[in-house]
């Protein structure tokens, strides 16, 4: 029975999942990596991420600061803006509607 318990963690240890890291994570190794105050090879260990991965966080880092420094619009933000002015547009219309259907009930009221 202790050789199934002794087996059982070393087989956990050996599968490797991949780890999901958020992008404010994501940030402060590269702002870590950057700073210079510890060897990027211990920020490398620290969380447990290859060379590669940190290349592809900074190349991440580059495109999105070049992106927002560009004064470009996403298609997402453009989208948001959009939905907002749509919804803008449906209140003054349904307020429009609504001053309509009050006077059109108090022009029926006059002629009756």
């Amino acid at each position: 029975m202790s050789d199934e318990r002794n087996s059982q963690p070393v087989l956990e240890a050996e599968k490797k999942k991949r780890q999901s890291r958020s992008a404010e994570v994501k940030y402060n190794i590269f702002l870590e990596a950057s700073r210079g105050d510890a060897a990027v090879a211990e920020v490398l260990r620290k969380h447990g991420i290859h060379s590669s991965e940190l290349q592809r966080i900074r190349e991440k880092v580059r495109l999105g600061a070049l992106k927002e420094l560009s004064g470009k619009r996403t298609p997402v933000a453009a989208e948001a803006t959009e939905t907002a002015e749509l919804r803008a547009e449906k209140e003054r219309l349904e307020r429009a509607l609504l001053e309509l259907t009050i006077e059109h009930q108090l022009l029926k009221k006059k002629t009756s």
